[in-house]
C-alpha cells in the first residue's frame, strides 16, 4: 500500500477508534453504509486493497467535515472579534466557510474512487515496462510462469501487485495452470487497456511456437502492441490535454491579471475592496480552484517511465540531514534580511526616493522586497534539499542511456567466448570515462580479486558494482543477463544483445512521449516564468494609473460647489479614494503570482515526467526565483512608463 493510501485507512481507523461512540447503533449504520453504497464502490474498496469497511470510510467523511466546518468557524470568530468587516466581505467569508467543508465532505467521500481511478490509469503507463521484463525473460528462458514470475519479483510498479496477486492465486490453485492465470488476467485489465490484452494473448502464444525464430517474432510483435499501445495513449492524451490547458491558463490567469487593473475603479459605483478581499479571492480563491482543476487534469495522465525513488541510504546522502538542516537555516535568514528592506529604507529617510509611498511613485512598493525575501527562502530550501538527490538521479539517467551501447560490446564479447570478467574489463576499457563504464570495471575488479560468482559481484549489498544504482531497467536487465550467462557463450552473446534492443526501444518510446507533449508542457512553463509575472506587473501599474488618475479627479470633485444643480448624487473626494494601499495591492498580487507560479510548474512537471518529488522540488526551486524577479523588474519598469504619463 502507498504512502498516500496509507493516510487515508489510519485515519479511518483511528476515526471510527476515537469517535465510533458517537454512532448510537454501530450495527445497524453499518448496514445502512452497506446499502446506500454504490457497487462502483465497493470494487473501488477491493481494487484499492484497503482494509475498509464502508461504514469506515463514511464516518471518516463526516468527522473531516465537522472538523473542518468547527475550524473554519473558530476562525471566523477570531477575525471578527480582531476587527470589523464590511458586508461583504462577511459574504465572502460565508460562503467559503460553506462551500469549503461541502468540498471536503465530497472529496472524502469520493476519495476511494478517485484513488482507484488514479491507480488504474497508474497501471496503464506501467504495462510496457513490466511487459519488458515478461518478454525479456521469455526470449532468455521459454517460461512463462518464470517470466512472469521474474517481473511480479522484481518491478516495483503498480502493475507488478496485481501479478503477484496472480500468482499467488495460482500457489492457492484458483487457477490450473499459468496460460489459465494469464487469460484471466488479460480478461480483466482488457477492459481497461484493449492493447495489453493483446500483448498478453500474443506471449502465451508464444509458448506454442515450434520454431525459436517464429517465437522471437511473436515475443517482438507483443512488446511493439505495448509500446504502440502505450505510445498512442499518451498522444491521445496530449490532444485532450490543448483545450483544458488553455482553461487553465485563461480562467485561472489571464482573468485573474486582467481584473486586477480594474479594481481600483469600482470606487466609482460605490464598492470599497479591502486588503481581505483581495486576499480571499487572490491568494486563496483563484489558487484553490487552479490547483483542484489542474490536479483533475493530471488525474487523466498515465503515468509512465516514473524513475525510482533514492532512499536516505544512499552513501551520497550520508548527511543529508544536516544539508536539510543548513537548508532550513539560511532560508530563513535570507528570508529576514530581505524582507524588511523596504521598510528599513523608509525608516532611513527613503534615501533616493527609491521605496513608493503614493501611486507610481519611486521604484518599488516597500512590500516587494518581501515577496523577494519569501520566495528566496522558499527556493534556497527547495534547492538545497533535492540537489542532493538529483545529482545521483541525473547519473542514473546517463548510466541509462549508456546502458545499452555497454551491452551490445559486452554481448558481443560474450558471444566470442571470452570470460564474464574479461568482457566486462574489455567493455570498460571501451566505454571509458562513461559511468556506466566504472560499474563495468568494478564488476570486473570483484570477480578477479574476490572470486566471488557474477551475481555477488554486481548485486551484493556490501561490495556489488550496482548495490547503489536505483534503477529499476538496469538492474532487471543485469539479472537476466545473469541468468542467461550460464549459457553456451554464443547463446548468451545474443540474449545480452536482444536485451539492448528492448532498453533502446523503450528509450525511443520515452523520448517520443515526451516530444508529444513538449507544445504543453512548454506553454505552461513560459507562463509560469514569464508571461504571468509579465502581465502582473504590467496591470499592477496599470491599477497604480487608475488610482492615481481617480485621486487627481476626487481632488477636482472636492473643488465643485456641493449646491451644483443637476448631480443626482453628492460626490466628493471620498467617493474616489481607495481602501487597499499600494503597497498591499502589491502584496497580495505578489503571492498570488508565486501560488499560480508553483501550480503551473508542478502541472507542466507531472505531465512531463509523472510528478516526481524531487524534479519537482528542483523545478520549483528554479522556476519561482525567475518568476518573482520578472514580476519585480516588470512592475518598477512599468511604473517607471506609466508616470510620465499621468
Amino acid at each position: 500500500m502507498s504512502e498516500e493510501s496509507n493516510w487515508y485507512v489510519r485515519a479511518c481507523k483511528t476515526t471510527v477508534k476515537q469517535w465510533g461512540w458517537t454512532v448510537r447503533n454501530p450495527v445497524a449504520f453499518s448496514r445502512q453504509c452497506e446499502k446506500s453504497v454504490s457497487s462502483e464502490y465497493r470494487d473501488a474498496l477491493i481494487f484499492t486493497g484497503f482494509d475498509l469497511e464502508a461504514f469506515e470510510t463514511v464516518l471518516f467523511s463526516y468527522a473531516g467535515t465537522v472538523a473542518t466546518l468547527i475550524l473554519l468557524l473558530g476562525i471566523d470568530l477570531l477575525l471578527l472579534l480582531s476587527r470589523s468587516f464590511e458586508a461583504r466581505t462577511l459574504f465572502i467569508m460565508g460562503i467559503l466557510t460553506f462551500v469549503i467543508p461541502l468540498s471536503i465532505l465530497c472529496y472524502l467521500s469520493e476519495y476511494v474512487k478517485i484513488k482507484a481511478k488514479f491507480m488504474k490509469i497508474s497501471s496503464l503507463g506501467d504495462i510496457p515496462e513490466i511487459l519488458s521484463y515478461i518478454v525479456m525473460s521469455m526470449k532468455l528462458v521459454p517460461n512463462l510462469e518464470h517470466a512472469v514470475l521474474f517481473a511480479a519479483r522484481n518491478s516495483e510498479r503498480p502493475l507488478a501487485k496485481d501479478l503477484k496477486k496472480l500468482t499467488w492465486d495460482l500457489n492457492l490453485r484458483i487457477y490450473s495452470s499459468m496460460d489459465d492465470a494469464l487469460l484471466s488476467f488479460a480478461d480483466l485489465w482488457g477492459r481497461n487497456s484493449e492493447y495489453f490484452k493483446r500483448s498478453l494473448h500474443l506471449i502465451k502464444s508464444s509458448t506454442a511456437e515450434p520454431d525459436e525464430a517464429q517465437r522471437i517474432i511473436t515475443l517482438n510483435r507483443a512488446l511493439d502492441i505495448s509500446l504502440e499501445g502505450t505510445e498512442s495513449l499518451m498522444e491521445s492524451f496530449a490532444a485532450k490535454l490543448k483545450t483544458p490547458s488553455y482553461v487553465l491558463y485563461s480562467i485561472f490567469i489571464l482573468i485573474p491579471l486582467a481584473l486586477v487593473a480594474l479594481l481600483p475603479a469600482v470606487t466609482v459605483v460605490g464598492m470599497k475592496p479591502e486588503t481581505m478581499d483581495l486576499i480571499l479571492l487572490y491568494d486563496l480563491t483563484f489558487p484553490i480552484l487552479a490547483a483542484v482543476y489542474s490536479e483533475y487534469i493530471l488525474m487523466q495522465r498515465p503515468v509512465a517511465f516514473i524513475p525510482r525513488q533514492i532512499p536516505d541510504s544512499h552513501p551520497d546522502l550520508s548527511d543529508i540531514r544536516k544539508k536539510k538542516r543548513f537548508a532550513i537555516m539560511l532560508s530563513v535568514l535570507v528570508f529576514f534580511l530581505i524582507a524588511p528592506l523596504g521598510y528599513l529604507l523608509l525608516l532611513l529617510g527613503n534615501p533616493g526616493k527609491i521605496v513608493a509611498t503614493a501611486p507610481l511613485g519611486g521604484y518599488l512598493p516597500p512590500t516587494l522586497p518581501l515577496v523577494l525575501g519569501l520566495t528566496s527562502g522558499i527556493s534556497i530550501y527547495l534547492y538545497f534539499s533535492s540537489v542532493p538527490y538529483k545529482k545521483i538521479r541525473d547519473r542514473v539517467k546517463e548510466m541509462e542511456q549508456e546502458f545499452s551501447d555497454s551491452l551490445f560490446v559486452l554481448g558481443r564479447r560474450i558471444s566470442e567466448g571470452k570470460a564474464p570478467e574479461e568482457a566486462f574489463a574489455y567493455t570498460s576499457k571501451t566505454m571509458e570515462g562513461s559511468k556506466i563504464g566504472k560499474a563495468f570495471e568494478e564488476i570486473s575488479m570483484n570477480l578477479l580479486s574476490m572470486r566471488t560468482n557474477l551475481k555477488d559481484a554486481i548485486f551484493d549489498e556490501d561490495f556489488g558494482a550496482f548495490r547503489h544504482i536505483y534503477s529499476e531497467r538496469i538492474r532487471n536487465t543485469m539479472l537476466l543477463f545473469t541468468e542467461s550467462v550460464h549459457k553456451n557463450h554464443e547463446a548468451a552473446g545474443a540474449s545480452i544483445i536482444k536485451l539492448a534492443d528492448h532498453l533502446k526501444e523503450l528509450s525511443a518510446v520515452e523520448e517520443r512521449i515526451r516530444r508529444s507533449l513538449y507544445d504543453v508542457t512548454s506553454t505552461m512553463r513560459s507562463t509560469a516564468v514569464i508571461f504571468a509575472p509579465l502581465i502582473a506587473g504590467i496591470t499592477l501599474a496599470l491599477a497604480e494609473v487608475i488610482t492615481k488618475i481617480l485621486s487627481q479627479v476626487g481632488e477636482r470633485m472636492n473643488r465643485v460647489p456641493a449646491d451644483l444643480s443637476g448631480m443626482p448624487v453628492e460626490l466628493g473626494q471620498g467617493a474616489f479614494s481607495q481602501s487597499i494601499a499600494p503597497d498591499h495591492f502589491l502584496l497580495a498580487i505578489g503571492i498570488y503570482v508565486l501560488l499560480i507560479s508553483a501550480i503551473l510548474t508542478r502541472f507542466a512537471g507531472s505531465v512531463e515526467y509523472g510528478g516526481d518529488r524531487v524534479q519537482l522540488k528542483y523545478d520549483l526551486a528554479c522556476t519561482l526565483p525567475l518568476s518573482i524577479i520578472i514580476f519585480a523588474v516588470s512592475t518598477a519598469a512599468s511604473r517607471i512608463v506609466f508616470r510620465g504619463l499621468v
